[in-house]
């Protein structure tokens, strides 16, 4: 290929070549760019993006980290359901009326007044002695073998724990009963 300079035939004018060499189109998109540059190049000159480029080279690592995590995320599949749930959010917010709200709060209301309740009434307690009650049983059943026979259920009759156990669940029979007919 052969030098610009010398099929002009001056030396020394190369710029002044390639400007002439130009179509009217070229030089117009040619400064369509150089505007578009200089208002990026004033963007990055500005003191917040140049304060928010040096945070961005001191949190490399932590952005390179975060991307392989994004990534593995996205492969995985789970940022895509993650996405999905965030709109399926989004929409149960807007869907929900106020009347629905109202009643969940109703609802929240009277299940933090029944927890008061069971507290006041010391039913962790009682909840904590029946967990303990049927571990406690499982325990004995594993060690007796299996099913009693019957000579040995009614020597446990004799046992007054027995006996109020069993009082007990029948006077809860009867309570569950009337609770249940209502009345």
């Amino acid at each position: 290929m052969e030098d610009i300079t010398r099929i002009s035939g001056r030396e020394g004018d190369r710029e002044e070549d390639a400007l002439r060499s130009m179509t009217a189109e070229m030089a117009g998109r040619l400064a369509e760019k150089g505007g578009v540059a200089l208002e990026l190049l004033d963007d990055i000159l500005q003191p917040e993006t140049q304060a928010l480029l040096r945070r961005l080279s001191g949190a490399s690592d932590s952005l390179c980290r975060l991307l392989d995590l994004v990534q593995r995320l996205e492969e995985s599949g789970v940022l895509k359901t993650l996405a999905e749930m965030a709109e399926l959010l989004d929409r149960i917010k807007w869907a929900w009326t106020g009347s629905m709200a109202a009643a969940a709060a109703e609802r929240a209301g009277k299940a933090i007044e029944a927890a008061d309740d069971l507290v006041q009434k010391g039913y962790p307690e009682l909840v904590d002695g029946v967990l303990t009650a049927v571990e406690s049983a499982r325990e004995e059943l594993r060690d007796t073998g299996g099913s009693p026979s019957l000579f040995r259920l009614l020597k446990t009759m004799r046992d007054p724990e027995v006996r109020e156990g069993i009082y007990f669940l029948l006077s809860f029979a009867k309570a569950l009963s009337k609770g249940l007919k209502g009345g």
